[in-house]
């Protein structure tokens, strides 16, 4: 297992259990395939030891949900290996999970004034993980929830102010002592959650403004390519129907025949019951901003909505059998917004949220959901 591994695997236990950390000895990494994505990973082999679901990895029951044994987290193929210090942890939040460079994980938390900021955690010796460093420098590091990103291409890690218009973007050259380029102001303010492109050179945001209220939902691209001098790309909102930003994914390279990498972004929309708009994927080129072009548009080549589901966050790219996928996450389910459980079954919703499978080979997007 190599460092980054090592660093990815720490951050990824401590989100999801507080304190945990792992090893995966009997799990291998994912390789490349011919056209340059990654491979798949073999399933893993869970330990005798190991607390599952009772179905399908990732699939929890009503009576799991219920009976208190989803509470305890589940756990596959996963080993303590070391524990941070819950003092100095103690805070950390993010539903979209944490940020690496290297050796490091990086967490931000917006929850308790005296534990704010974003946390730099050096994982180069697993079974003792400290925290080398505490960014509480700029608004945006300060206040970040779901924004904070890096790239291990150009070493950066960029951050956005939730409740303000502040982006600050920080040097990881030393992963675990990051140092502040650019500190800017954006057109407007409320960061929500944010994505990276995959050559590190592009930051896309989120606005949490109009998210569950009024007409649209905001973008934000920041320019990131010179790191002591980020600049805004584009202020803008998508009309009506057509989308609510939650979240992002941006196709990397090998995902799509003939398509270059980084020109298409995959939105998340964000719906909630009783519904100002459904929840779904919009799909825009924004070649534009990848190439830098003058007069740049973020243009909407496809939709899909649904009204099953609540609360649209990532769309994430895979490929089986080598055609392109995206996967779906939801955040609240059928039951999100009003009514909650009651109201979602007798509309026949799901009252919980669950991933969905699209098909994105063509411009005729489909899904396959659970019945």
């Amino acid at each position: 297992m190599n460092k980054q591994d090592r660093a990815r695997l720490l951050a990824f236990s401590t989100a999801a259990v507080a304190g945990l950390l792992l090893g995966a000895p009997d799990a291998s990494a994912a390789g490349i395939s011919a056209d340059g994505f990654p491979a798949s990973v073999p399933k893993a082999t869970c330990g005798a030891g190991d607390h599952t679901e009772s179905g399908l990895q990732g699939e929890t029951t009503v009576q799991e949900r219920f009976s208190g044994d989803s509470e305890r987290a589940y756990n596959c193929n996963l080993e303590l290996v070391g524990i941070e210090p819950q003092d100095v942890y103690q805070g950390g939040y993010s539903q979209d999970g944490p940020a690496y460079d290297g050796d490091c994980a990086y967490y931000g938390t917006d929850r308790a004034a005296t534990l704010q900021g974003i946390k730099v955690i050096d994982a180069s010796d697993p079974a003792h993980p400290v925290v080398t460093a505490h960014l509480t420098d700029t608004p945006a590091a300060l206040s970040p929830h779901e924004t904070v990103t890096t790239s291990e291409k150009t070493h950066i890690l960029v951050a956005a102010q939730s409740g303000g218009a502040n982006v600050a973007v920080y040097d990881t050259s030393d992963c675990r002592h990051p140092v502040l380029k650019s500190s800017i102001q954006l057109s407007n303010d409320s960061g929500h959650m944010a994505f990276m492109s995959p050559d590190g050179k592009t930051y896309y945001l989120s606005d949490n403004r109009n998210l569950t209220s009024g007409p649209g939902g905001f973008l934000h691209v920041v320019d990131v390519s010179d790191p002591s001098n980020a600049r805004e790309l584009m202020d803008t909102v998508f009309p009506g129907v057509v989308g609510a930003a939650h979240s992002f994914n941006v196709n990397p390279q090998g995902f799509s025949p003939g398509l270059a990498e980084g020109t298409r972004l995959y939105v998340g929309q964000f719906g909630e019951y009783p519904y100002i708009r459904p929840d779904g994927l919009v799909i825009q080129d924004i070649s534009d901003y990848q190439y830098r072009r003058p007069n740049p548009q973020a243009r909407t080549i496809s939709t899909l909505f649904w009204t099953d589901s609540g609360g649209g966050e990532s769309m994430i790219p895979i490929k089986i059998k080598g055609h392109p996928y995206l996967v779906s996450t939801d955040e609240a389910g059928g039951a999100g917004g009003a009514g909650g459980w009651d109201v979602a079954c007798a509309r026949g919703a799901s009252a919980f949220g669950y991933p969905q499978i699209i098909d994105v080979a063509t411009s005729c997007i489909r899904r396959s959901s659970p019945s």
